[in-house]
């Protein structure tokens, strides 16, 4: 029967729903308590922002990185003692190197959020914000990796190697930036593909990181005593600061 037209004894209501809805509404009225939805990375105005800026520096500077990536195998894997003439270096390939390394402490940072989001870390509302931190840790432990290169450079070679090798940190790092590209966008909007883009984003870190390791072995490897000074090396500034980095991330990721 219509509400309109229903009496007093034909209402829905019991003596015990009278007195109770005296004291509060019935649960009808008051609807369904909404939950917080999470925020989807992939989704996040913010994440999207600072890559789309990136990508933009970079197609902007595109001259300077077709010349940068010229002459990067050279920086890779060249340890002479002289440059060739045609080696100059500008200020504007300083300007793409530094572009090309926010390119990857931001993808470092998309990549490790990710890693930490899939092993149980509460979904977030705010993702920009540990994304940034997670990239800052990045970029804290590449500043780390250069200083210490250029004080072992400095104090166990002559300043033509040391800055081979310090060219060589920036050749793997822009190099990893670049390849870091499709595995981070196609986790970003592929969920479904994340666990192996994480995979296949730390097999392309420890290449980069072999490669780096394969030239100072190559410019500091004199004799049998400098390969104990070497493996002091791999264990304090390639294998403690990573772990110690990525203790520092999980801590991120767990208080946001």
């Amino acid at each position: 029967m219509p509400l309109n037209h229903c009496t007093e004894p034909q209402a829905p209501t019991s003596a015990t729903d009278q007195i109770l809805y005296t004291t509060r509404e019935p649960g009808w009225m008051q609807g369904i308590r909404g939950e917080v939805r999470p925020v989807d990375p992939g989704s996040d105005s913010g994440v999207l922002a600072a890559i789309t800026l990136l990508l933009v520096l970079v197609g902007l500077n595109m001259k300077h990185v077709k010349r940068l990536f010229s002459t990067i195998s050279a920086d890779l894997w060249s340890v002479r003692r002289r440059s060739n003439l045609f080696d100059n270096h500008t200020s504007k390939e300083t300007r793409t190197i530094l572009i090309l390394l926010l390119q990857l402490f931001l993808f470092e940072g998309i990549l490790l959020y990710l890693n930490f989001s899939r092993r149980g870390a509460e979904p977030q509302q705010e993702i920009m914000l540990p994304v940034a931190l997670l990239g800052a840790v990045m970029m804290g432990l590449y500043l780390f990796q250069l200083l210490m290169c250029m004080l072992i450079g400095y104090v166990f070679t002559d300043k033509a190697e040391a800055v081979q090798w310090r060219r060589g940190q920036n050749a793997v790092s822009v190099l990893l930036g670049m390849a870091l590209l499709l595995p981070t966008l196609a986790a970003l909007f592929y969920p479904s593909v994340t666990a192996a883009m994480l995979i296949l984003a730390a097999v392309l870190y420890i290449i980069s990181r072999i490669i780096y390791i394969i030239k100072g072995f190559r410019i500091f490897y004199i004799n049998f005593p400098s390969l104990l000074y070497f493996i002091l090396y791999l264990c304090s500034v390639e294998i403690v600061p990573l772990v110690a980095a990525y203790s520092i991330a999980m801590e991120i990721c767990r208080r946001f």
